[in-house]
């Protein structure tokens, strides 16, 4: 991870080459922005790159995380840099090709995706009906409460010291 200042001393880049592209995400210089930065830096490094075919069936790589936790598998995802990396519009697809790949059972696993929008996290957690191992309709629903999202950063960094 890198910072680097841009000639308005108001605005920070954050960058992580872990995905295989650089990720930009402009901030306001403020203290809740300072905090979301700080997120952002320990949150990149939970997460590994993964190459997935997205719905057009190119090649991108996208922000992965497996753990398990409470009997359940929890499977984190955060897009790459590339515009074809985006979960909500892959979604379906990738998590077919995790489902397959890791070898899981779809019902006892749960997707979340982090998303930095506006300077900020943002996490969802994705509930699908499945048919073997594809899953249909697809939908993403927001942690909106305090102690949800403080639950999956806590799993995140965990998971990150186990390792």
């Amino acid at each position: 991870m890198a910072w680097t200042k841009t000639p308005n001393p108001q605005r920070l880049h954050w960058q992580s080459a872990l995905v295989n592209g650089t990720e930009t995400v402009a901030v306001d210089n403020n203290e809740k922005n300072k905090r979301g930065i700080a997120e952002m830096s320990t949150l990149a490094a939970s997460f590994s790159p993964l190459e997935l075919h997205n719905r057009l069936n190119r090649l991108v790589k996208i922000g992965f995380r497996r753990v398990r936790r409470d009997g359940r598998e929890l499977v984190f995802l955060t897009a790459g840099g590339e515009a074809g990396a985006q979960v909500r519009k892959n979604f379906e697809t990738f998590a077919g090709q995790i489902v397959r790949e890791f070898r899981l059972d779809p019902h006892e696993v749960d997707f979340i995706e982090l998303r930095v929008e506006a300077g900020e996290l943002h996490w969802y957690r994705w509930h699908a009906q499945w048919v073997g191992s594809a899953p249909m309709e697809c939908v993403a629903e927001a942690v909106e409460g305090e102690s949800g999202r403080r639950y999956l950063m806590q799993v995140l960094e965990a998971s990150e010291e186990a390792a």
